[in-house]
């Protein structure tokens, strides 16, 4: 029976390409569709949205007052019933709708999926409620859809679902059935391509929004707090309200036209908007916090009044498409609030309204307004025919209206940097005197190395270094202590880690038979016991070794056997963690290396490793030491953003947690 629960869960996996927060879980769809009450809607209630020019208009939204439960077909269980509401708007690509009333209990389930069960959205439960009381939801393939609620009974008192809104997509917006992109190829690049590969993260902060049977471009913003708070800065005229955001709707190639796995959420609130006359911005945020699996980036941004110049690019869902890049811009230049100027490489077209560019600093500078150029049909090729400059609203004229989110903590700054992970902190040496002093590090781990000693070989050198450039090879006080050379040279280095073991293991070239050791290895952050140390070639040689947990190993001969010169392991460390940090970098520092004369050896040592905690059991995601279906579990949760992205659920190591690891999971726990 497992197996079988496995497999039925890889059948309807590619619903997870065009999910939006959703908990899991299947559509029960125990009845026959012909007995499911279905609601056609009446064209004639269509509401006038009156959208801008530069807001790409794909569906057509209609007036409904349909109170789901009332209108659904309902199959009453002794504990739990189960609503069927069928919506058929003939002619349509897709549907998605606005429930102005939203409020579900703590126990229901709630999909919306199309008669062939090809797609669906969901669950939703009451964590999809918001302060508004409302919900906007993503298109959903065909025109005839099905919504299923699942609710105890004795929580029908307490629900609230009322439809307001259909929309009605005649443009296929998100290519469902193939037959658009023919149309839609335009002269911008596929963020794909090698034209934004230095732009990933900023490709990242760029969303698709949509509002009033239109979409536009946005970025994901971020503040000063580096919280995370999901907002989202887009055009003024592009607002409509409540939104649903799309993520990652772009294509894996550069010569692609559809898109891979792409993600969404709705409920927005606004928190300042400007006008398309004078400041064309808009500040939005998200009712839910952005899952870590959606990979977002949060931009950086620059208030500065300043000219960016011409080196910048704009990110951009052009004609509501798959993400694209324009770059080569010319002829930047200043107008009012906004920034003018053109991209040799790309153009700005409906649907690209809202976009941000990025200067040199990879910081939003601009989000995108206005064209210089007729709205020409059919789009976007007249546009590609046409050079024209383009107005982009700047983020400097719209700061005096989004500062108190973008700088809560009041620190003035003029610019700030990107994000993905928010307050990470970085364990290092946060002293700017120290030798080996870390700019990145925002947490001191109490490994700052300073300059002591002298240097002067003529008297009595002292200390272990005496300046921050110290070379094992050339500092007077090394080896003899008086300024006479080393006796020979070894090489120290790590060859081997394994973090599922805890263990690193240390390697010795060595040109003089050695009688004596002593050497550190740091951890950061610093977190790592070191537990043990046996094996190699110094336990071949009947060295008595010792070791403390803060790193520093200790080796010398009793009995005469001395390591002779050679090449091979030295020894084997074994560490256990005191913490959740799960990656660590192991450096080698403080050598002290003895001949049999007891004549210091010249030391070098190798490269700094990275331990990596997490692998302890590739497809062990739950980390109990066995890899079965209960893994499985999880790692679906992963990919519908339930949970954190778990290094140990990527099973093909492509940096990517999907439905291919999944199914890797699988064969591996069925023996394929």
């Amino acid at each position: 029976m497992k197996t079988i629960k496995i497999l039925s869960i890889l059948l309807l996996l590619p619903a997870i390409s065009f999910s939006q927060i959703q908990y899991g879980g299947i559509p029960i769809a125990a009845i026959n569709f012909e007995e499911i009450n279905f609601i056609t809607i009446d064209h004639s209630n269509i509401i006038n949205n009156n959208l801008h020019p530069m807001v790409l208009k794909y569906a057509n939204e209609y007036s409904v007052d349909i109170n789901v439960p009332q209108l659904a077909t309902k199959i009453k269980g002794s504990y739990e019933s189960t609503f069927y509401l069928g919506i058929e708007s003939p002619g349509a690509m897709a549907l998605a709708f606005i429930f102005d009333e939203f409020n579900l209990t703590e126990n229901t389930k709630l999909f919306i999926y199309d008669e062939n069960k090809s797609m669906h959205i969901g669950s939703f439960n009451s964590k999809n409620n918001n302060p508004s009381g409302t919900l906007s939801t993503a298109v959903v393939k065909s025109d005839r859809v099905i919504i299923e609620l699942t609710i105890p009974n004795f929580e029908l008192i307490d629900l609230k679902l009322h439809l307001s809104i259909v929309t009605h997509d005649f443009l296929d917006l998100m290519n469902f059935h193939g037959g658009e992109p023919s149309n839609r190829i335009d002269c911008n690049d596929n963020v794909a391509c090698s034209s934004a590969n230095d732009w990933g993260d900023q490709v990242d902060a760029v969303v698709m929004v949509s509002s009033g049977g239109g979409v536009c471009s946005a970025a994901i913003v971020n503040n000063t707090a580096f919280d995370l708070e999901p907002y989202i800065i887009y055009a003024a005229h592009c607002n409509g309200g409540s939104s649903t955001v799309y993520f990652n709707y772009q294509s894996n190639t550069c010569s692609g036209n559809n898109s891979g796995n792409y993600n969404t959420m709705s409920g927005t609130q606004t928190l300042a908007v400007g006008n398309f006359n004078n400041n064309d911005y808009a500040l939005i945020k998200l009712y839910n916090d952005i899952p870590g699996s959606y990979g977002a980036y949060y931009a950086g941004w620059s208030r500065s009044t300043s000219s960016p110049g011409n080196n910048v690019v704009g990110i951009h869902h052009a004609d509501g498409d798959i993400k694209k890049i324009s770059y080569d811009a010319y002829g930047m230049g200043s107008s009012g609030n906004w920034w003018d100027f053109a991209f040799s490489s790309g153009r700005v077209i409906p649907g690209s309204s809202g976009s941000p560019f990025f200067d040199s600093n990879k910081r939003i500078r601009g989000m995108a307004s206005y064209i210089y150029t007729d709205y020409c049909s059919p789009a976007p090729d007249c546009y590609c025919s046409q050079s024209y400059y383009h107005g982009y609203a700047k983020f400097s004229s719209a700061w005096t209206y989004i500062d108190n989110y973008l700088d809560p903590i009041n620190s003035n700054v003029y610019s700030i940097d990107g994000t993905r992970y928010g307050n990470q902190v970085i364990y290092g040496c946060t002293n700017s005197s120290a030798c080996n002093y870390d700019p990145e590090a925002t947490d001191d781990d109490g490994s700052c190395e300073y300059a002591s000693g002298s240097c002067d070989c003529s008297g009595s050198p002292t200390g272990s270094h005496c300046d921050c450039n110290y070379n094992v090879n050339d500092e007077c006080n090394v080896c003899g202590g008086d300024g006479s050379s080393c006796s020979g040279s070894v090489i120290l280095s790590f060859s081997s880690i394994d973090g599922s073991a805890g263990t690193a293991e240390i390697y010795m070239q060595n040109d003089v038979a050695i009688a004596g050791m002593q050497f550190v290895i740091n951890d950061s952050p610093n977190y790592l016991n070191l537990i043990d140390v046996s094996g190699g070639t110094a336990e071949n040689y009947n060295f008595t070794l010792s070791s403390s947990e803060d790193g520093t190993i200790l080796g010398f001969t009793l009995t005469g056997t001395n390591i002779p010169a050679g090449s091979g392991d030295l020894l084997v460390a074994t560490f256990d963690n005191n913490n959740t940090d799960q990656i660590f970098d192991l450096c080698l520092s403080d050598p002290v290396f003895s001949d049999t004369n007891a004549n210091g050896v010249s030391v070098t040592l190798g490269d700094c490793v990275e331990m990596d905690f997490s692998s302890s059991l590739l497809g062990d995601i739950n980390d109990d030491g066995v890899i079965n279906v209960l893994d499985v579990v999880v790692l679906v949760n992963i990919v519908l953003g339930i949970e954190d992205f778990n290094p140990a659920g990527d099973m093909n190591n492509d940096g990517l947690i999907n439905v291919l690891d999944v199914v890797i999971l699988v064969n591996l726990i069925l023996g394929g």
